[in-house]
């Protein structure tokens, strides 16, 4: 099953939404994503706690 994490879901006043079935790839981008758009760091942790399955 997809995984899906955006934004907006997040608090964020941004349109980044991610969808996938490969759980390391979709970490992968949303840590790139919170450091090079909202200057944080997001553990994998944290993400798995935000995603969604769709």
């Amino acid at each position: 099953m997809a995984k899906e994490i955006s934004c907006r879901e997040a608090g964020y006043d941004c349109d980044f939404m991610i969808r996938s079935e490969d759980e390391n790839q979709l970490i992968e981008f949303v840590q790139e994503h919170a450091r090079e758009t909202h200057d944080t760091q997001m553990s994998p942790t944290d993400i798995r706690g935000a995603w969604k399955t769709v």
